[in-house]
């Protein structure tokens, strides 16, 4: 069941603050309005820093500062832009956007028309496989992009497309890069000089901390801090206690046993614990190794007990979607698709009539990456092995679909409030999941459903088109979904700070303020 809880602390204790990145005091004030410096606490680290490569939980904590979208999601799901001054839908396939005058890139250079069309263009005909191909699913119906004048551009689709203005809202895709200067440069220099139009620009980065400064060039309200280090954490103990002492202002992502032992220690922070459409999930290999057999894939996923997962590691606040299938998703929830079956005695039945013949298989993942994701992954090993399947864990130092030879551990979080903005975009046409890891005799049948969706605008065949999407998806047992984990985070009382989970964390004037 969906839990959604505000955890105020209610016990005290006196703590004296410590300096954090750069001799700068966390949270040090610097006027009644603003602060010299905010610690932003994370256990990922950003491993590239062009927003059309690098994506996800190591990436977006700091991506939403430095660079901005065509349009954004507000906290109350509707649509907004800090860019645009207007956005138009002429026709079905033709929209047209006008960019604010006065907004320059943290290197000066003015944004216009030109910068946005090389963004999408370098997306959509991104023949070499340079971008992140999740990403440019969120692009994937845009036919060009017209340049109108300096300010002004156009959108063009290659049909109708009903969730376009969602799609370029995404909070993980489709930011603006300055096209002057990567053709200047290389294709591949933001990877390692990022520069955007958000108010906060990319100083540096060392082994424990990144930091951003506020760009005085900045078209838009001044924000909170002048500075922002992202500070790593490894152990969620260690975050844990530089929340309690002030070392850290806000961290985006806690444990439960942590958050509980905060509200212990101090009075001084405030815990957040609300559900939200990311899924912790395993990636399957159907194409080679053991995996490749369907019957012992459907018993993998059989075996497990999602439930008992949620409440375990979870304590409870975890749940178990009915497929790739969420509330959110509005008059698109299939709210009758059938719930994961767990049943030992059919993977048993399975597994005797499969190909597996006792070879052990590789459930490789990163230690640490995802929250809970160790326990996870040894407690399915176990229920593996009680329907006849030898397995181990392997940690290793990345992921890639290209090498998952049997089973990986993955998050999908939805980009935006849509049937396509989850299994779509992650597992769709062009995509690394499905390139390397889908049956063959699946795929055109998938993309063919996929691809309708795109057009389509009537709310009874899209729904159900992608209850056909799903079931192909389940049934074949590519990924595995395994429950989707609340979101605990934390921040400082001396701020308030709004934001909606799963959706960016937004440390900009308009949601991050002193109380």
């Amino acid at each position: 069941m969906k839990k959604t809880l505000v955890l105020l602390l209610v016990l005290f204790v006196s703590c004296a603050f410590v300096f954090a990145g750069g001799g700068k005091e966390s949270g040090a004030e610097t006027g009644g309005t603003h602060v010299d410096l905010l610690t932003v606490g994370i256990t990922s680290w950003p491993t590239a820093f062009d927003p059309g490569v690098s994506m996800g939980a190591q990436t977006s904590p700091w991506l939403y500062e430095a660079f901005d979208t065509i349009l954004y999601i507000q906290d109350d799901g509707s649509l907004s832009s800090y860019v645009c001054s207007s956005w138009t839908k002429i026709s079905d396939d033709t929209f047209e956007f006008k960019l604010k005058p006065g907004i320059t890139f943290h290197n000066g250079e003015a944004l216009g028309s030109d910068d946005v069309k090389y963004t999408i263009d370098r997306l959509i005909h991104d023949d070499a496989g340079y971008c992140n191909g999740n990403i440019k699913q969120l692009v994937s119906t845009i036919k060009e992009v017209q340049i109108v004048d300096d300010l002004t551009f156009r959108v063009i689709t290659n049909g109708p497309d009903p969730i376009l203005f969602e799609r370029l809202a995404s909070p993980l895709g489709a930011y603006i890069v300055p096209k002057d200067t990567i053709e200047a440069n290389s294709p591949d220099y933001l990877k390692a000089n990022p520069i955007g139009t958000g108010p906060y620009k990319f100083v540096e980065i060392g082994p424990e901390t990144l930091e951003l400064e506020y760009y005085e060039g900045y078209y838009g309200e001044r924000p909170l801090a002048n500075h922002i280090t992202y500070r790593r954490y490894t152990e969620d103990a260690a975050l844990m206690v530089g929340l309690v002492t002030g070392e850290v202002d806000i961290t985006p992502s806690l444990d439960m046993e942590s958050a509980q032992a905060i509200m212990t220690r101090t009075q001084d922070v405030t815990i957040y614990n609300e559900p939200y459409s990311t899924t912790h999930l395993l990636r399957l290999n159907a194409n080679k190794g053991a995996t490749a057999d369907k019957k012992l894939r459907q018993a993998l996923s059989l075996a497990i007990d999602r439930q008992l997962l949620c409440d375990t590691l979870w304590d409870g606040y975890a749940y178990v979607p009915n497929g790739y299938n969420f509330e959110e998703f509005g008059d698109y929830y299939i709210a009758d698709y059938p719930e994961y079956e767990y049943n030992v005695e059919k993977a048993k039945q399975l597994v005797a009539e499969s190909s597996y013949a006792g070879e052990t298989i590789s459930f490789k993942l990163v230690r640490g990456y995802y929250k809970m994701g160790n326990e996870a992954a040894e407690a399915i090993v176990a229920m593996w092995k009680e329907i006849g399947v030898n397995a181990e864990v392997v940690y290793v130092e990345s992921i890639n679909p290209k090498k998952t030879d049997n089973v990986s551990n993955w998050s999908n979080g939805l980009r935006f409030s849509d049937p396509l903005g989850g299994l779509w975009t992650l597992w769709g046409e062009g995509t690394n999941p499905q390139t390397y890891l889908f049956p063959p005799e699946v795929i055109d049948r998938f993309n063919e459903l996929g691809h309708l969706m795109e057009t389509e605008t009537d709310v009874a065949k899209r729904k159900e088109y992608y209850r056909e999407m799903m079931t192909i998806w389940d049934d074949e047992v590519i990924g595995i979904i395994l429950y989707c984990p609340n979101v605990i985070w934390a921040v400082n009382n001396k701020y308030s700070l709004s934001r909606v989970p799963g959706r960016g964390f937004n440390l900009r004037a308009d949601h991050l303020t002193l109380n």
